[in-house]
């Protein structure tokens, strides 16, 4: 391939040119690649909804004429400047998001959204000059989500490649690059099913049918596939489902179905279809207290996702993922090696690359008897290693660090900004000693107090908690977090009829929205910890409390809560 390095090259490639039309196989001709920029043959390819969805671009912004195609396996021909990572003959994975390395999405370990090379759908150039690398007499042809597989030649983004293990074979994973590591991820990176437990997966396409694989990897006893063709569960035994649920065969919510097959709800579920009903479903049918919900499916760019926050508030937690959370560069090449050692087929018996639980003695407080806890213990990364201990010994170390004391509040955490958010502007004073460094009184500003915090964090804050129960709040609350990585918890109670609406690409865009309850502390092994603190001054109760009355004026204390004055007014009841 060395003879072609630095001319353009005509190949084959079939070409959309009008939407919905048959694709047209013409020769194109294919540039050389520009700066981070890498060539490759095309050797194997392979054709995924998303590429169906946009050739007729019903929903979207119509880009023509176009190679489509993202779902492929081939062999670098040649590399622009800059590529320093990959060389000719190099087996790779073209991804349609891609890993620059440097940015802080690419830097976080919670997020693979990558600012540089995240998926753009309506982009049909390169990045370096804005123009495309292919051409047909002249006339440009637009990329498609940077790969445009459907070409005997490719140009891509170096960072939107996945070297391999060049004894792969690109027939098979080349799936690998798209739908099959999606769902994968999103039931092994992101639901995390525990051993014996229950998940659902919601459509049992090729990508449904990744995350019931994951399911069965993670050892899950119960995976209950959803969907409306029942000709598709013969299938999806084979990738561990255990029971199949056909929505049209009930009068009743498939939500409502599901909880009464399993006790209340699933443990964990996964929705893959992209159908808004179909997500509240899934997040509606798992279990309350530790249920989580994970959305996959891209909906339409219109829809919004209604539910009641009383669903959060009783600790659901509702998470969203793209691409199973995986790093293009750094993982991909991993689930590869999976396949290569037919991991897949086992019980995760092999634990290289794997989060491994296991027991360890935790020292929750300063001075308190360490706890046997199930521990997640995540693989080694660069310049790591992960052992099994054998045997220990206790050494006086140990009981020094164990008896220090801790700090309070968010300064326990480390964070270094704390942005109140309020109405009342007289209770910023107040809020300084807790910690609070900012303050944001939404009546101020002429825009959503969600906007205000993005502009004023670079993006959002990493975390939130809304303690109002206002709903507009807990909207605001949820929109203010960073994608990638940012949480949101819900506290405050709404009002019955509150209905908790968002966009559910916010959360597909990988936000985590939970609820609480009494802050996830079981009453009686908790709380006697928590006084504990209070009486070794690890915990000030002094400042939570402003106000004191007799229980003859009780009225009083009310009147004060009311008119938002002070926090918390003591009753003695004995006065």
């Amino acid at each position: 391939m060395s003879t072609t390095t630095g001319h353009v090259i005509r190949c084959k490639a079939a070409v959309a040119w009008e939407a919905g039309k048959p694709l047209v196989i013409e020769e194109v001709e294919v540039a050389p690649p520009q700066k981070h920029e890498v060539r490759i043959k095309i050797l194997f390819t392979s054709l995924c909804h998303t590429d169906v969805y946009f050739w007729e671009a019903k929903g979207q912004n119509p880009v023509f004429p176009r190679i489509l195609g993202h779902e492929a396996g081939g062999v670098v021909e040649s590399v622009g400047e800059g590529v320093t990572d990959l060389q000719p003959g190099d087996h790779v994975l073209p991804v349609f998001t891609g890993e620059c390395k440097e940015c802080a999405h690419c830097k976080s370990e919670e997020s693979n959204m990558c600012d540089l090379l995240r998926i753009n759908t309506d982009r049909g150039v390169m990045l370096h000059d804005q123009k495309s690398r292919f051409s047909i007499n002249g006339k440009p042809i637009f990329h498609f989500v940077g790969t445009s597989t459907f070409s005997e030649y490719t140009v891509v983004h170096v960072g939107c490649l996945a070297k391999i293990n060049p004894d792969a074979p690109l027939d098979k994973v080349c799936v690998l690059s798209c739908g099959i590591s999606t769902g994968l991820g999103a039931t092994l990176n992101v639901a995390k099913p525990k051993k014996g437990s229950s998940v659902a997966v919601f459509g049992l396409g090729a990508v449904g049918l990744a995350a019931a694989e994951g399911a069965r990897i993670a050892g899950a006893s119960r995976i209950i596939g959803v969907d409306l063709n029942a000709n598709r569960f013969e299938l999806a035994k084979k990738f561990g489902v255990t029971e199949f649920v056909n929505p049209k065969d009930y009068k009743k919510p498939v939500q409502e179905v599901i909880a009464e097959m399993t006790n209340g709800g699933v443990d964990r579920s996964v929705e893959c279809t992209g159908h808004i009903d179909a997500m509240i479903s899934a997040f509606e049918c798992v279990h309350d207290g530790w249920g989580v919900a994970v959305l996959v499916g891209v909906p339409h760019k219109d829809a919004v996702f209604k539910t009641s926050p009383m669903n959060l508030l009783n600790e659901r937690t509702l998470k969203g993922t793209f691409f199973g959370n995986y790093k293009p560069r750094s993982d991909i090449p991993s689930v590869v090696e999976k396949y290569m050692n037919k991991r897949s087929n086992t019980s995760m018996s092999t634990t290289t690359s794997q989060v491994i639980r296991c027991k360890a003695a935790v020292a929750w407080e300063a001075g308190k008897p360490l706890v046997i806890e199930e521990v997640e213990v995540a693989p080694p990364q660069k310049h790591e290693v992960r052992i099994k201990i054998l045997f220990t010994s206790l050494c006086h170390t140990d009981v020094y660090f164990w008896e220090a004391k801790a700090a309070e509040g968010a300064r326990i955490a480390g964070a270094s900004r704390i942005i109140g958010v309020d109405l009342n502007a007289n209770r910023f004073e107040l809020a300084k000693k807790f910690g609070v460094t900012e303050f944001v009184n939404p009546k101020d500003y002429k825009k959503p107090v969600q906007e205000v915090i993005a502009e004023m964090t670079n993006g959002g804050v990493d975390r939130s908690v809304e303690c109002t129960g206002h709903i507009d709040a807990m909207i605001s609350a949820f929109e203010c977090v960073h994608d990638g990585w940012g949480v949101a918890v819900l506290v405050g109670v709404p009002h019955k009829d509150a209905m908790f609406k968002t966009s559910p690409m916010n959360l597909l865009n990988e936000r985590t929205l939970k609820g609480t309850f009494f802050g996830n502390y079981k009453p009686r092994s908790d709380i006697p910890s928590v006084v504990e603190k209070y009486m070794n001054k690890e915990l000030e109760l002094e400042k939570f409390i402003t106000h004191e009355v007799p229980f003859s004026e009780i009225n009083k204390a009310f009147d004060l809560m009311l008119k938002g004055e002070g926090l918390r007014c003591i009753i003695r009841m004995d006065a």
